[in-house]
């Protein structure tokens, strides 16, 4: 039984400060020169600001201007103090870092790709035909580009106002909820497709555990109080929901094999997951709510007939949860590579589609 698609989180994009950072032509391949230019300028247009401009749109300007910064003959920044790069953070912008360093500004573009590619996927009609691909794709970019910024960071030097967006902490985090949503898009395939239960339930907590280690980053410093309760909120109860489909799912294969008391177990397991989830969360969205809702109105009805049929027929011990084996977990997803992040051709061939 397939499910409507719930909601899913996009990341912002920094902003970033108008600069005349290339305004001595010497440092640069002059062929590149105007180009580079007004590409950079661009980023900082308030109309590129604006939260109603097409993603794929931004995303192309995004890639050409990094194409255009890559093919830089030097860092100007290793010759000229004047020159620096101002960046805000993406969910605190009252943060702001300030650098001397092309490694620096890359890596905001880099983030700003993923960013602008988490907006194309959230974006996405899943409940189309070839939706659902097109999201886990978009989703999985995304992924990619964020880990790749946080290791083009590493090698930047601490700074007093630095931003926490493009630390170690946020980039690995950010790559995980997106690789988490990826996955979600592939259970939502599977069960349009009919797989067995038993993948589903693989799927689904693979799902889950990537939505869990997104959490457990959100809620220990540095990233403690940096994003929106309703992020965590929502990352809390995706956790929960796709532990409690996973067990469900997995339910469903024990009552075929009339294992009935570790089908009682996994049910009554999921659902104390939605309902501690539930009384823990303030600020997840209303369909997500109702998401976990009929889900845990679901496993009730299947926890009541497994309990019938046990005690009318089997009389088969229920095994403690701590004692149950964690279930399996198969990943359908990656990370996107840095070239495929900043595949010009493949935009290209997007944006003419």
């Amino acid at each position: 039984m397939s499910r409507p698609p719930s909601p899913m989180l996009s990341v912002p994009e920094k902003k970033t400060a108008a600069t005349e950072l290339f305004r001595d032509r010497h440092f640069f391949n002059s062929a590149f020169f105007t180009d580079l230019r007004e590409a950079r300028a661009s980023l900082s247009a308030p109309s590129s600001q604006a939260t109603t401009q097409d993603a794929a749109s931004r995303r192309a300007l995004l890639l050409r201007y990094h194409c255009l910064l890559a093919s830089a003959r030097d860092d100007p920044c290793d010759f000229d103090d004047d020159l620096a790069f101002t960046w805000h953070d993406a969910f605190r912008p009252h943060l702001r870092r300030t650098a001397a360093s092309l490694r620096f500004e890359k890596a905001a573009v880099v983030f700003n790709v993923g960013a602008a590619s988490s907006r194309i996927a959230t974006a996405v009609d899943r409940a189309a035909e070839g939706g659902v691909k097109a999201a886990c794709g978009e989703f999985q970019r995304a992924a990619g580009a964020f880990r790749a910024a946080g290791e083009m960071m590493e090698g930047e030097e601490e700074d007093t106002e630095d931003t926490v967006d493009m630390g170690p902490e946020a980039s690995a985090m950010l790559e995980r909820l997106m690789l988490a949503q990826a996955q979600e898009c592939c259970f939502e395939r599977a069960l349009a497709a009919g797989t067995s239960s038993a993948a589903c339930s693989k799927v689904a907590k693979q799902a889950a555990l990537y939505y869990e280690e997104a959490y457990a980053s959100l809620v220990i410093p540095p990233l403690q109080n940096h994003f929106e309760r309703s992020w965590v909120a929502h990352i809390l109860l995706k956790a929960a929901l796709f532990n409690a489909e996973a067990s469900y799912r997995y339910a469903i294969e024990l009552h075929e094999k009339t294992e009935i008391g570790e089908e009682i177990a996994r049910l009554q397991f999921g659902i104390n997951a939605i309902v501690d989830a539930k009384k823990a969360v303030r600020g997840a969205p209303g369909s997500l709510y109702d998401a976990a809702s009929r889900l845990e109105q679901d496993m009730n009805q299947n926890l009541e007939r497994a309990l019938n049929e046990n005690n009318r027929i089997y009389l088969l011990r229920v095994p403690a949860a701590k004692l149950l084996a964690p279930l399996p977990a198969a990943s359908l997803v990656r990370s996107a590579s840095l070239s495929e992040i900043l595949d010009v051709k493949t935009e290209t061939g997007n944006q003419s589609s």
